[in-house]
């Protein structure tokens, strides 16, 4: 009894290996299936039915009594429909490139039908890196087919996985089409944008498309997306290629983008190009690429190459007040070394003085009284930068503020204690001076 329950025990964990990966391609010879069932064929495709399993054959086409063995399955439910897919899917693979096909290659080859099953046979041949089989007719008729889940084509593909050979095949030897867009109207130029891969850039721009400055469902041109990548080498070949940094986008034209995401790389290559960038105007602030400078560097960028630093945007206000705003404290310091104006009056009648005053920031305050800030300026709603300072300073600044501001000559800018009266009262007489005499005026 103990010597049947070994042998049952061997046997169950035998037919456990054998079915723990049933998509695993091994060689077999063809003799082992001598006495199986061939229930269907497609090509060299075939389906065996052995004593214990469903077994799908790839008949080698370099070697005639030798195949691989693609699955083995336990039930005829799942093996006749996977059977259908490979027999459709694989002819065009090993009629165009016998000679590839191996273990290795056959293993990466049904796995990548089995994960991707939407997929065309030509995003398979990309995936596959099987640039040869692009001129099988099969492969050919959905070359430019899109991908039912994200919408992206066999060349979006390529350009992703910056597979030079496919590219060039597709573009050159196959023809497809370059304006087609993903569901998020992705263009293959951003897609290429998204890499650091010049070349890739180059095949494509071959061919004249209006694919280079598509815009997409995000705002973005593939200007754009290098800019926000700091792919500088990317945009010097964009631009090369006729994409335009005239095209607006959620965050305004290129330039703002770089400025944004401070790829000074990306900047400077756009000003190289168009040093007129620098005056662009974003939509929605009407501010240039000098407003968006986040960092020193990229201000000076701007400034060396003699940018407008008293651009007012469509809220009336300077870079410099954005600067405050944003507690930009060395680009402010840029900006007033380079000339910028801080009385200059913005959104509200404020100066950057105010601004400043507001955030309770003494280091800037402290830099626009020296270079001029007028502590006695009002705003449209009539405070001063002193009231506004005895209003918002708080904790240990505030006795320094306050001082600061007396000594300069700040108009009265304490707030009214809590005692006091709320009513008007008169205010004390003037003291007498004392009498003259007579030998004074003598």
């Amino acid at each position: 009894m103990q010597f049947f329950g070994r042998l049952v025990d061997s046997l169950n964990t035998t037919v456990t290996n054998l079915f723990t990966n049933p998509y695993r391609v091994r060689e077999v010879t063809l003799a082992e299936y001598t006495g199986s069932s061939r229930v269907m064929e497609d090509g060299r495709v075939v389906l065996y039915r052995t004593m214990n399993s469903w077994d799908c054959l790839l008949i080698n086409p370099n070697l005639p009594h030798s195949a691989f063995r693609l699955f083995q399955l336990s039930l005829e439910v799942e093996a006749r429909p996977m059977f259908v897919e490979f027999g459709k899917k694989l002819r065009p693979f090993y009629e165009i490139s016998p000679a590839l096909l191996g273990v290795d290659s056959v293993q990466k080859l049904t796995d990548c039908l089995r994960s991707h099953p939407q997929w065309s046979l030509a995003h398979v041949a990309v995936e596959m890196g099987l640039k040869d089989s692009f001129r099988h007719n099969h492969i050919m008729s959905c070359i430019n087919s899109r991908e039912a889940v994200e919408g992206f084509t066999p060349l979006h593909l390529a350009c992703r996985k910056e597979n030079l050979d496919c590219v060039r095949e597709l573009v050159e030897g196959c023809g497809v089409r370059l304006d087609i867009a993903d569901n998020n109207q992705e263009t293959v130029f951003h897609y290429a944008a998204q890499q650091a891969n010049c070349q890739v850039i180059e095949l494509l721009s071959k061919h004249a498309s209006i694919g280079i400055n598509h815009v997409s469902s995000g705002g973005e041109t593939p200007l754009h997306v290098a800019c926000r990548l700091g792919n500088a080498e990317v945009v010097r070949a964009l631009l090369r290629c006729q994409a335009s940094g005239h095209v607006v986008g959620t965050h305004g034209y290129p330039i703002h983008t770089a400025m944004k995401f401070t790829k000074a790389g990306c900047a400077e290559a756009l000003l190289e190009a168009d040093l007129s960038q620098m005056h662009t105007e974003d939509p929605r602030y009407g501010g240039t690429p000098l407003h968006w400078a986040k960092n020193r560097e990229m201000s000076m960028l701007l400034l060396e190459r003699g940018c407008d630093v008293n651009y007012l945007s469509k809220s009336g206000e300077t870079a410099l007040h954005i600067m405050v705003r944003r507690a930009r404290f060395p680009c402010a310091m840029v900006l007033l070394t380079h000339g910028a104006d801080p009385n200059c009056k913005g959104e509200h009648g404020n100066t950057p003085l105010h601004l400043a005053m507001k955030l309770d920031n003494l280091d800037l305050i402290k830099a626009l009284i020296v270079f001029g800030a007028d502590v006695k300026c009002h705003n449209d709603f009539g405070e001063s930068a002193g009231l506004i300072a005895a209003r918002h300073s708080k904790g240990s600044n505030r006795k320094v503020m306050l001082n600061l501001l007396h000594s300069i000559g700040a108009e009265q800018c304490y707030p009214p204690s809590s005692d006091t009266p709320t009513s008007p009262t008169r205010a004390p007489a003037p003291a007498r001076p004392p009498p003259i005499t007579s030998r004074e005026l003598g």
